[in-house]
């Protein structure tokens, strides 16, 4: 594969939304405290514009879930087509609570999980503010073509 062509915000937004919305499901990885990976399946719902990418995924509070961010609030969303389409979404990552639940409506009925609402006991969610995004097209890279990356100024830094 050709290494990442670095491109603006709004040159990826368009393909990380067809991606994400074709796609629906994303493997997310936090890390333990020593550093090593742990994945599992979530749905994030994001509001994407070309100016601005935030997403939100509704989640419980586990022990696992808490140590990882506390240690480390930074995960990635990767996602993954038959036809070798990805989108890999870097962020950082807020706990929130009630004000996220209508977002996660716009994407998926959130009462499946949490039949209460956002009152549920065990409802929780994450803000995820990205600072890198790889789009990867399997016909491109098959033409020997570079992928998509952009990247905040820092890592420190998050799209607004």
């Amino acid at each position: 594969m050709v290494a990442g062509k670095p491109v603006t915000l709004d040159a990826v937004t368009e393909d990380l939304a067809e991606i994400v919305t074709r796609i629906i499901w994303s493997t997310v990885s936090t890390t333990d405290r020593l550093g090593r990976p742990r994945t599992r399946v979530m749905h994030p719902v994001w509001e994407i514009t070309a100016e601005s990418v935030v997403g939100f995924v509704g989640t419980r509070r586990t022990p696992v879930k808490v140590a990882h961010i506390a240690r480390s609030p930074w995960v990635t969303c990767a996602y993954w087509s038959p036809d070798h389409d990805a989108a890999f979404v870097d962020c950082h990552v807020t706990w929130v609570g009630s004000e996220a639940w209508d977002r996660l409506a716009a994407g998926y009925d959130p009462t499946t999980l949490w039949p209460d609402g956002p009152s549920s006991p065990d409802f929780a969610a994450w803000q995820l503010r990205p600072y890198r995004i790889q789009i990867i097209r399997g016909a491109d890279v098959a033409k020997g073509l570079p992928t998509s990356l952009w990247t905040a100024d820092t890592t420190t830094d998050v799209v607004n």
